[in-house]
């Protein structure tokens, strides 16, 4: 199996809130909404969240109730048709799921951009950005359409670790494998480049 076939919804390689988020009275909140009953938190959003998690290469393996633990921290937005989620060089934030739409990742900026791939539902990226690492991107995500994203960060996966440490260490034995999974394709592209570059400079 190719790294690429474990990267559900990569649909094409294109080239080789309000409050204080570092407030006690959020991270409050947020545990509280954990363990108040779905009826209150919106059980049918929660149940289809739930379902759509179960395609998510991320979560594969996870019971219901994992997915709905996790359906009850996770943010959704939505973005415009040419919108960036996220810029190339800045830190990352929080992790991503593409719900709906399609996104694109670019390198560059300008008429130096470079197209490099489409994603489609269930892809995830920018999982480094829920570690809270400060790893800088060396890609930019925008949306080709209107998009739907489901937002996992690092302050939400904190909640899960104080609350639920089992479902954690799930997703961030994941997460690890996914930036494994990354890291392995970045190093292949690069080392087909250099080859490539070699190649051409041989009379």
């Amino acid at each position: 199996m190719s790294s690429t076939d474990k990267l559900r919804g990569l649909k094409r390689l294109l080239l080789r809130q309000r409050s204080d988020p570092g407030s006690s009275d959020l991270a409050a909140r947020r545990l509280r909404a954990m363990y108040l009953p779905l009826e209150s938190r919106g059980k049918e959003r929660n149940e289809s969240l739930a379902e759509f998690l179960a395609q998510v290469t991320l979560f594969e393996g996870l019971g219901r109730g994992d997915r709905l633990r996790l359906a009850r921290v996770l943010h959704e937005r939505d973005f415009a048709d040419g919108e960036y989620i996220c810029k190339e060089h800045a830190p990352g934030a929080a992790l991503f799921i593409l719900r709906r739409g399609i996104v694109e990742i670019v390198s560059g900026e300008g008429a130096g951009e470079v197209p490099l791939a489409l994603l489609e539902p269930p892809a995830s990226f920018e999982e480094a950005g829920a570690l809270g690492v400060g790893v800088r991107r060396w890609f930019s995500v925008r949306a080709r359409g209107p998009v739907s994203l489901l937002a996992l960060g690092r302050s939400d996966l904190d909640a899960l670790i104080g609350s639920f440490p089992e479902l954690a260490n799930k997703v961030l034995v994941r997460m690890a494998g996914m930036l494994a999974v990354r890291l392995q394709m970045r190093i292949d592209a690069e080392a087909l480049g250099s080859a490539g570059a070699s190649e051409e400079v041989e009379p």
